[in-house]
């Protein structure tokens, strides 16, 4: 168990999330999904060539070079809705990604809560009442042994012993627990960050 770090600083790292990097892949798929919208509304310049082969009467065959060039106007369909479409998707994802982050940045302050409380709880046990229960049950172990307390008051504080390393343990499994859930959501291990 070791201290954890602040939610500030936690925060920062929020951005190697795996599901952040799919919404940066997803925004620049959907920026050039606009910029394939926007190159429909230009124009297509097309040429050809080619040759004709003709036949003449006298038997005189005469070969031909043909050369075309086609320009569409534009006059109806600059493709303003395609374009349009585009943008709104582009703007639909980023919206997305930014309700993503929103709801990470929700999910890692209530891990973290979580994370602060089970670090109090495990540390008050081991630091406090552990070492408490532990000296209580060695002095009535020592009394009874010097005949001043009966089996009963040992079997007691033997019990209180048990429970609060079984507390302890407790404790430090939801430790453990928050710790991973932090580490999801950060991407990284929290030992690194000392």
């Amino acid at each position: 168990v070791s201290a954890i770090p602040t939610l500030e600083r936690l925060t920062t790292l929020l951005s190697q999330n795996p599901t952040l990097a799919r919404w940066a892949a997803e925004v620049s798929l959907r920026q050039a999904a606009v910029d394939l919208a926007r190159s429909g509304a230009v124009p297509d310049l097309t040429v050809s060539a080619g040759d004709k082969h003709y036949s003449v009467r006298d038997g005189d065959d005469v070969d031909t070079l043909v050369v075309g060039v086609s320009v569409p106007l534009p006059l109806f369909s600059r493709n303003q809705g395609g374009i349009r479409e585009a943008r709104y998707r582009a703007a639909q994802v980023l919206e997305e990604r930014r309700l993503a982050e929103v709801r990470l940045g929700l999910e890692l302050a209530e891990s973290h809560t979580a994370l602060a409380t089970a670090y109090s709880e495990v540390t008050a046990l081991r630091d406090t009442v552990l070492p408490g229960a532990q000296s209580a049950f060695d002095a009535v172990s020592e009394g009874y042994l010097l005949g001043r307390f009966g089996l009963l008051d040992v079997l007691d504080s033997q019990r209180t012993l048990f429970e609060v390393r079984s507390q302890y343990l407790q404790a430090a499994t939801e430790y453990h627990k928050a710790v991973v859930d932090v580490e999801r959501l950060i991407g990284e291990p929290l030992d690194s960050l000392k």
